[in-house]
């Protein structure tokens, strides 16, 4: 890349100091970060997953199965009013997850998902749903999860979803040499 280039995309992508404070604002209605207990570092909540899961209640958690309720919020809904499809993704994802480490694995990260849509428009503003996490297995460093999203109030089965993840990831130290890349 020529060196004009290179200063006319770096202008480009430059942040301002007023959008800084925007995502700041944004960034402080997260939870706050806190530690396992356990020694581990504290996971500190990103804007998008105070925005996507925020409401969210986890009402059991076993070995391997996740259950969890949720109202579906405003704020998550398509032009029609029904859940948004990016919504069951993100929750597909996170409450996956968490099935995957439910009986003490190490966190993974995502490789796959399969999300099967069966009926969004059984989830409007105010409904509650039932949001149901199982690992259906790990075979050395994978793992799959299946994930069921259903109508609290109807027992209509909302979206389906399938998940792979995959990992023994290191935990790197805060005092690690940072990546000269």
């Amino acid at each position: 890349m020529a060196t004009g280039e290179y200063s006319k995309a770096r202008h480009a992508l430059a942040v301002s100091a007023h959008e800084c404070s925007l995502v700041d604002a944004f960034s402080s209605t997260a939870a706050p970060p806190s530690g396992d207990g356990e020694g581990h570092p504290p996971h500190a909540a990103s804007f998008f997953e105070g925005f996507a899961l925020g409401g969210i209640r986890v009402d059991s958690v076993q070995p391997g199965v996740v259950d969890c309720s949720f109202t579906v919020p405003s704020r998550l809904t398509d032009r029609s009013g029904c859940l948004a499809a990016g919504a069951v993704v993100s929750l597909v994802d996170e409450v996956g997850s968490a099935a995957s480490i439910a009986d003490g694995r190490p966190l993974k990260v995502s490789t796959d998902m399969s999300v099967s849509f069966v009926s969004l428009a059984k989830a409007r503003p105010g409904d509650l749903l039932r949001v149901t996490a199982r690992a259906l297995g790990h075979k050395g460093v994978y793992s799959g999860t299946h994930v069921l999203i259903s109508n609290a109030a109807t027992g209509e089965v909302v979206a389906e979803g399938r998940h792979s993840l995959f990992g023994k990831m290191k935990v790197v130290s805060s005092t690690t040499t940072a990546s000269k890349l």
